[in-house]
């Protein structure tokens, strides 16, 4: 069955051929088939000699005759047809030369009547084609929003530029409004020197002048129609034309209710060319029925904020107070976006162990079924088309909506999330409006976009809301809600515009209602015009006549928008959000302050930094002794960490045969697994020697079959398939979970066949429904880590405790299974990490008093388990300071900087003023002439 696309396409074209033949029918009747009938059914009408005097007189004093007065029409005829085919061949000629544009100018009704003919012959024989007409340097220079035809890219993709001449000095008056769009600096300098960003040489000539009325010039951004101004001299550079945009249509203003159709006029097929970049792929993810549809690159930015947000809350753990249940809380919408990001890297690999299950049938078998849509869903689009951008990537830069693919188009059963992403700068467009019921959710979404994806090495930018505006948007309060400190809420659009004035705001972002004066229309306008360039752009609760407005459906489908720069974007699909997983995300944004914060929350001495943060009431214990007394450590503080149950995996001690196993000295086994640091599988050809070379294997294996031994080297007594899959898959298990992990484990057996030539048995064991590795094939070394924190729970002497820390420090080679991002991953690497650091304490705690330096080597070892624990670097300028290493405190509090810069931190007063102290007790030099700036 045919897609809607390709029927469209089908009828778009029929209709064309038949206007077509028609205008080719009628022109032929009027050229020739007029002509054909005057001769054969009137003949020659005028006398075959010339009259006399007499007989002129005879005629007129006769009465007229039926021959006389058909003889006078046929004249008349012939004078018509003789206009019309000079006429023809007039807009014949205008047609060769500027295409259907110079047609739409021709005046005069018989004209009107030729130029419609051929514009409707050489539509039908040319196509869309027709409608692109080369550009002047006069229309290249006329500016957005004042052309009255809207033209479409050159079909070529070659870039074509035009010289540009050379413009004489002289001046330039500001010209009234014309459909809603204001003149400004920005717009006279593209329609006169060729290039907008050229404005403030126009400015630097008419500063402080005076015009009309007895004004003087002062403001660049706020000019009026009648002012009088200079233009420079010099010749602008050459540069590609733009595309002149014509009045946008009337449309209404968005609403956050349903119902609203959208106007007829706005056509949902994209068209034949547009000015858009290309850059890497993206993709795109929806729950709930669609409600939440937002790009993968949002989803890959709140998964790093959440990862950022874990290493800044784990690095306050106190070492020694043996806590274990207090994972950061994080909002629905924020873990299902981490998710949504974690399966998009396991997308291609999962959708191949997909295929291969469904195509071999020896591994098919029924699985459990799903009940209707999954729960979450993304796909990964071929491209992303940037419209409006330059070769860089500003912040204003931002996901819009996603283009239908081919597939989606033509099968009704396809993915509503596959396709090309669109990004729009929104800064270069000059600020984006958003109409229609489904207006406010796209403007929600964009918001989030705004925050959370900056490109490398950019600025973040500022965003100004007037506080009615923010509770509509959002839906609630201005008071109930928390806030990143890059949303400045201000009291209304004067006062934002204001602020957005100075140079230092920018780039920054306005969300606000069209504005409802004309002086505040105008002067907003100015601002985007003149520093789009710098990053100040909007986004517009309505319609924005100066920028691009698009109408959003309930559905999210931006079913119309202005001619020019927004056409691309209709018939996708707009990134929505609802409110709640907006507020949510907001407040999720408030906790993770991309402005950067301190550890603790206690801001540094830059004013720039000094954020106020939320109170955290989930935090971990409070840290006991935090610098108020300078020998005693904080590691010791306190009383002893509880023994607890383990909260990750399972130990070997649980399954007594396989502690027998895997500590077998005489046997061991061929494979060897290190899940502690980076994973990696090795290989020794000869077990029993000592000194035989051991191959890695890591490479043989992709990231599903890695993921799956990682996942059981954590859990050697055994784990059942279910909980694989929930580990594995979470929230979105593969249609046949069995089949998908027999496939899994054929490829693991695959893999080591052929590395090992077969000298190796099977891996992973299966059996009674529980899947476990095989101890006698592979040694790991999280089973002696694993083996030593259950002795140490079952020590009764403590000197068997002091062994058992002794051995989990010794077998801790580093965070588990690093670099592979998995959400099961989290607990299970924090709580071998905390139990690290729980031995350190206590081997600290026993030995500080007998042996302070053999101490600080254990600090040093803690540091190097959490790098970004404050608490560890004050306790190691206190051991420095007790030893006469006061050189060193320096250097720890700099490596406590570096460290603290990677989470987006800085030290805490209490780190700083400690370090103080202990450098004051050395110099001698009271505390209160330290600075800040010299403090070590």
């Amino acid at each position: 069955m045919l897609g809607r696309e390709p029927l469209a396409l089908a009828t778009r074209l029929l209709s064309r051929v038949t206007r077509g033949l028609l205008a080719a029918v009628l022109l032929a009747a009027l050229v020739t088939g007029l002509p054909w009938t005057l001769i054969h059914g009137v003949g020659w009408p005028l006398p075959d000699h010339l009259p006399s005097l007499d007989e002129i007189g005879t005629a007129l004093m006769t009465p007229m005759s039926a021959r006389f007065l058909l003889d006078v029409l046929a004249c008349l005829a012939w004078l018509l047809w003789l206009v019309f085919v000079l006429d023809l061949a007039a807009c014949a000629v205008d047609a060769a030369r500027g295409g259907l544009p110079a047609l739409k100018r021709q005046t005069g009704p018989v004209r009107r009547v030729a130029a419609v003919l051929v514009g409707a012959l050489l539509v039908a024989v040319l196509g869309r084609t027709a409608t692109a007409a080369p550009l002047t340097p006069a229309d290249a220079a006329r500016p957005t929003g004042h052309a009255l035809v809207a033209v479409t890219a050159p079909a070529s993709t070659v870039p074509v530029t035009h010289q540009q001449p050379r413009v004489e000095g002289g001046t330039e008056q500001a010209r009234p409004p014309e459909n809603g769009v204001h003149d400004s600096l920005w717009r006279i300098a593209q329609r006169c020197l060729g290039d907008g960003d050229r404005w403030p040489e126009i400015w630097a000539l008419n500063q402080g002048s005076a015009q009309p009325g007895g004004r003087i010039l002062a403001n660049p951004n706020l000019i009026h129609p009648g002012d009088t101004l200079r233009v420079p001299t010099t010749s602008p550079p050459p540069a590609p034309p733009t595309p002149p945009v014509s009045p946008a249509p009337d449309i209404a203003s968005p609403a956050p209710t349903t119902g609203a159709p959208a106007p007829s006029g706005g056509a949902a097929a994209k068209p034949a060319a547009d000015p858009a970049g290309d850059r890497s792929a993206g993709g795109a993810v929806t729950w709930g029925g669609g409600e939440v549809f937002v790009s993968l690159g949002l989803a890959a930015a709140v998964s790093a904020l959440l990862f950022l947000a874990r290493r800044r809350y784990h690095a306050r753990y106190r070492p020694g107070s043996g806590r274990r249940d207090d994972d950061l809380p994080v909002a629905p919408v924020v873990y299902q976006l981490h998710l949504a990001h974690l399966r998009a890297q396991h997308h291609d690999e999962d959708l191949d162990l997909n295929t291969e299950t469904d195509d071999d049938p020896a591994t098919r078998e029924q699985g459990p079924e799903s009940g209707g849509e999954p729960i979450l869903r993304e796909a990964r689009g071929s491209r992303v088309r940037v419209i409006g951008g330059g070769p860089a990537t500003p912040p204003s830069v931002v996901d819009v909506a996603l283009a239908a693919s081919t597939r989606a188009a033509r099968d009704d059963t396809a993915a509503p999330s596959e396709g090309t992403q669109i990004a729009l700068d929104l800064a270069r467009v000059h600020g984006l409006g958003v109409v229609g019921p489904g207006g406010y959710a796209a403007a929600r979404a964009l918001l989030l976009t705004l925050l959370t994806t900056v490109p490398e090495n950019a600025p973040a930018p500022s965003v100004y809301v007037p506080a009615a505006d923010l509770a509509r948007l959002l839906g609630v309060p201005r008071a109930s809600i928390d806030l990143p400190a890059a949303i400045t809420v201000v009291a209304d659009l004067d006062t934002a515009l204001t602020d957005l004035d100075a140079p230092a705001r920018r780039p920054a972002v306005l969300v606000t209602a069209p504005p409802g004066e004309h002086d505040q229309h105008a002067r907003l306008q100015h601002l985007l015009d003149n520093h789009g360039q710098h990053g100040l752009t909007a986004l517009v609760l309505g319609q924005w006549r100066a920028g691009v407005t698009a109408y959003v459906t309930a559905g999210g489908i931006i079913s119309a928008t202005d001619p020019g720069l927004g056409e691309p974007l209709r018939g996708t699909r707009a990134f929505t959000l609802p409110e709640t997983a907006t507020r949510d995300l907001l407040a999720f944004l408030r906790t993770v302050d991309l402005r950067g914060s301190t550890a603790s929350g206690a801001a540094d001495s830059d004013p720039r930094r000094q954020v106020t943060a939320p109170p955290d009431e989930t935090s971990p214990v409070p840290q006991q002794n935090s610098g108020s007394d300078p020998q005693r450590l904080e590691i010791t503080a306190g009383t002893l960490a509880p023994e607890s149950p383990a909260a990750h995996g399972d130990e070997p001690g649980d399954d007594p045969r396989l502690r027998a196993a895997h500590r077998n000295e005489l046997t061991p086994a061929p494979l060897a697994l290190t899940v502690f640091g980076t994973p990696a599988l090795h290989w020794c050809t000869e077990p029993a020697r000592a000194d035989t070379e051991r191959r890695d294997l890591s490479g043989e294996l992709s990231s599903r079959p890695l993921e799956l031994l990682v996942f059981l080297a954590v859990h050697p007594g055994g784990v059942s398939r279910d909980a694989i899959v929930d580990a594995l898959w979470p929230n979105d298990p593969p249609r046949n979970p069995a089949s998908v992990l027999r496939t899994v484990r054929s490829r693991i057996r695959r893999a080591l066949d052929i590395a090992t030539r077969g000298t190796v048995g099977d891996l992973v064991l299966a059996e009674h429904g529980q899947y476990r590795l095989d101890p006698a094939v592979v040694e790991v070394d999280y089973w002696s880590f694993a083996d030593a924190v259950t002795r140490r729970r079952t020590a009764g002497t403590a000197e068997g405790r002091r062994d058992a820390y002794e051995a989990i420090v010794a077998h801790y080679g580093g965070a588990l299974a690093e670099g592979l991002d998995s959400d099961w991953l989290t607990a299970a690497r924090e709580a071998t990490r905390r139990d690290a650091l729980d031995a350190v304490a206590a081997l600290a705690r026993s030995r500080v008093e007998a042996d302070p330096d053999h101490t600080l080597d254990l600090l040093e070892t803690a540091r190097a388990f959490d790098p970004h624990n404050e608490l560890i670097y004050r306790d190691i300028m206190r051991l420095q300071h007790t030893l006469g290493r006061h050189d060193a405190i320096s250097r720890t509090l700099d490596l406590l900087r570096t460290r603290l810069a990677e989470i987006d931190t800085m030290p805490t007063a209490d780190t700083v003023d400690l370090a103080q102290r202990l450098r004051a007790r050395d110099t001698g030099i009271p505390v209160e002439d330290f600075s800040r700036s010299t403090a070590p």
